[in-house]
């Protein structure tokens, strides 16, 4: 018995408190999180997208350096033929295939790079999309969900009804639309 006293409080507990969260609950808080969210993703993808670009680039680089080492190393082996050092020729052919094996290294990490650069544009080009799509753009706001919190807390009126200017704030705004027009002295 008191086993299931206990479960029906903590059931009524509960209850109590999701019915507050839910009443905290803001669509339009949520829904300017989530385009925060989405502004921070896409931010952190453009990072990612450069970050990957400039590895792209470092490895190519580096790539194109070794094939023109290794270009260098046989024009200098040819030259050392001509000469007649053949020792210097195959010292020279030596340092070629190092420069050549180095370059042949790269060209595997340096075709990760470009596929992982092109699919990080792909997803930060997605995001973008996302982000605005008209049900997320700010123009659509949280007012196409539920409507004006002020017209929903007020009490119902008659149509009719409309505020009255008060006589000071009337006589206020006369005085300034009036000194509004009075043209000013040109000051030096």
């Amino acid at each position: 018995m008191a086993k299931g006293t206990f479960a029906r409080m903590t059931d009524i507990v509960k209850s109590n408190i999701n019915e507050l969260l839910d009443r905290a609950e803001d669509p339009e808080k949520m829904i300017r999180q989530m385009i925060r969210e989405m502004e921070e993703a896409v931010s952190k993808a453009t990072a990612s997208v450069g970050t990957a670009v400039a590895n792209q680039k470092r490895l190519e680089r580096h790539w194109n350096e070794k094939l023109s080492l290794a270009a260098d190393w046989q024009r200098k082996a040819e030259r050392a033929v001509e000469a007649g050092e053949d020792d210097l020729a195959r010292r020279s052919l030596e340092r070629k295939a190092v420069m050549q094996k180095a370059s042949d290294d790269l060209a595997p990490a340096m075709e990760e790079t470009k596929r992982t650069a092109a699919q990080l544009r792909e997803q930060l080009r997605e995001l973008r999309g996302k982000l605005e799509k008209p049900g997320i753009a700010r123009e659509r706001s949280w007012r196409d969900i539920k409507p004006p919190r002020r017209a929903r807390n007020w009490p119902r009126v008659s149509p009719g009804w409309a505020p009255m200017p008060s006589p000071v704030s009337s006589a206020s705004s006369r005085r300034w639309k009036a000194a509004r027009r009075r043209p000013t002295p040109m000051r030096r």
